[in-house]
Parts: C-alpha cells; sequence; structure tokens
C-alpha cells in the first residue's frame, strides 16, 4: 500500500472546554489531599485503593511493551486529547460531534524510547462500548462517529495482523453537538472525477450516496492517467481545490486492495487539483480519492476499481 505522508505537528495538549466544564467532565484526581484524612479515614482510603486496583486489574492489556499511548486530534493540529497513565486516562473525554466524526490519531512509544509505526504492520483501532459511536479504521487512524447523543466508552487498541497486542483502559466519550473545527471535516456531498486527458476535460465518474457511478479511463503499462477533481459540499457549493487552497485532491490505494497494480507517489504524483495514477503491472486494483487538508484527509471516498492494461 502507498504509504501517505504523516507530518507530525506539535503535540499540543487541548485545553479544558467550556462544553467540558458544563457537562461536568472530572480529570485525573491526585493522591495530594490523602494525608489530610484521619487514621481512620485513612484506613478507609486504603481499602479505596485495593477496590481501585480490584477495578482496573486486566484493564491494560500489553503484548509489546508500551510506555507512552497519547491520542490525536487529526482536525486540531495533532492536538492530544488524552494519554494513558497507569490503569486509567489523564485528560479526555473524547469529545464527538452528534451526527458527524472526529479523526482519531495516536502517538505511541515502545519501552525503548521509540515511536511505534502506525498504520503498515500494527494498525489504530477503537472498540465502542455501545451503539453511541461507531468506528471506521484507516489503519493510522480512526474514524469515530456520534450516532447517539450522552456519554459512552472505548478501548483503543493495536491490531497486529488481526491480533490485539496493546488495549488501553476505557476512555469516556462524550457526544454532542460540538461545532469541532472551523472546516467541517470537508462536509462533502457529492464528488465528480475528470479525466484530464481529453480536451475539454471529461467527466467520468461521479460519487454520490455512497456509491460510484461510472469508472476511471485505463490505465497503460508504463503509463499515466491525470485526475482532476470536483468537490461539492452539502449546499452544492464547490470547495476549491489546489496548491494555494486549503485543501487538494489526494488518491491512495484502498486498504487491503492489491499492491503492485498501480504506483501513486503523494510527492511526484499529487499536484493540488490533480492527481496522476501510474501503471505498473497488467491488472485491476482499487483506489480512493480523498479531500487533503494540511496532512490528514478531511473526507474519503469509497474504493473505486482501477484496470491496468498492456498497450
Amino acid at each position: 500500500m502507498t504509504d501517505t505522508p504523516r507530518l507530525r505537528s506539535r503535540r499540543t495538549l487541548l485545553a479544558s472546554t467550556g462544553s467540558l466544564a458544563a457537562l461536568g467532565i472530572a480529570g485525573c484526581l491526585g493522591d495530594e489531599n490523602g494525608g489530610d484524612s484521619e487514621d481512620g479515614d485513612h484506613d478507609d482510603h486504603d481499602d479505596d485503593d485495593d477496590d481501585h486496583d480490584d477495578d482496573h486489574d486486566g484493564d491494560v492489556h500489553d503484548e509489546i511493551g508500551i510506555s507512552e499511548f497519547e491520542i490525536l486530534d487529526r482536525d486540531l493540529d495533532e492536538a492530544v486529547i488524552a494519554y494513558v497513565h497507569g490503569d486509567h486516562w489523564d485528560h479526555g473525554p473524547l469529545e464527538v460531534p452528534h451526527g458527524d466524526y472526529v479523526s482519531v490519531g495516536a502517538y505511541v512509544e515502545d519501552d525503548d524510547g521509540d515511536e511505534v509505526a502506525l498504520g503498515d504492520d500494527i494498525e489504530l483501532a477503537i472498540e465502542p462500548a455501545d451503539d453511541a459511536v461507531s468506528v471506521d479504521g484507516h489503519g493510522d487512524h480512526v474514524h469515530v462517529y456520534g450516532e447517539e447523543a450522552g456519554f459512552t466508552e472505548v478501548v483503543v487498541q493495536l491490531v497486529d495482523s488481526g491480533d490485539v497486542v496493546y488495549e488501553s483502559p476505557e476512555l469516556e466519550v462524550a457526544v454532542d453537538d460540538y461545532d469541532h473545527d472551523d472546516h467541517g471535516h470537508g462536509e462533502v456531498d457529492e464528488l465528480k472525477i475528470i479525466d484530464r486527458s481529453e480536451d475539454p476535460h471529461e467527466e467520468v465518474a461521479e460519487y454520490h450516496d455512497g456509491h460510484w457511478d461510472g469508472e476511471l479511463p485505463h490505465v497503460h503499462v508504463d503509463d499515466n492517467i491525470s485526475l482532476g477533481a470536483e468537490f461539492l459540499d452539502d449546499h452544492g457549493d464547490e470547495i476549491p481545490i489546489g496548491g494555494n487552497e486549503e485543501y487538494e485532491l489526494a488518491v491512495t490505494l484502498a486498504d487491503d486492495a492489491e499492491d503492485g497494480i498501480v504506483a501513486i507517489d503523494p510527492d511526484e504524483h499529487w499536484h493540488g487539483d490533480h492527481v496522476h495514477i501510474y501503471g505498473e503491472d497488467e491488472s485491476e486494483t482499487e483506489v480512493v480519492f480523498k479531500l487533503w487538508h494540511d496532512d490528514h484527509a478531511d473526507w474519503e471516498s469509497a474504493p473505486i476499481a482501477v484496470e491496468v492494461e498492456d498497450h
């Protein structure tokens, strides 16, 4: 699978917001108040500690030795939402807009202080406790969708070849009518793919309501196709794309699609308002188109087939 560039911005801890105060979210409580208790109360405190340990026994499942685990808001310059501290999370909760989604990444270090690369061998996953949220995994990040307003919990996992090798404590999730960011996730209602080899340029495929109409041009081995796009929002307005715009067009190989059929290099083949797909071997595979913002996708389509044929 073709890698996409991941330029990690500064890891900034999200400040507590007024919405959190209104929801009455409590932070991580320290032990500094324990010394004020009388002896009898102190015994009770010890009992509470035992209960606390029992409650969280086995909450962290770790087969690979993780020393640092942060979840990041990919729509807010990868600001830190929360981080694992022992058997619980500090900060949070994970705020998810009702009827929309938040794109969650992670920064992970092992016991040697090395960053654990996510996306190829080890993938990030999130397991919801109920139907209040749904998730869509993309290797190095997960989209969490707010289905029902209220509170719920999730666990965050690292998965290696289908096996869970790390599972976090339960993380609180608040689903509400948040205005999550200024750019609204790139709320794409319709995507049109344009064949730029035609004069005039010709629309060849359209994505709307979760499905594709039309097809991509065939690619010849050792040649390429040049594709542009028009993104329309839910008001029917076109979302500008280009090298000097907030958004750009991106294309990548779809998850689990056959590799080695096409070549897509983000540094060489993404050009703001159009992309190139190069043919390598005669066969068929699948790609996805994305509305790219800085170093991540705000929106992406379902996979569409691309066929490579010999001359």
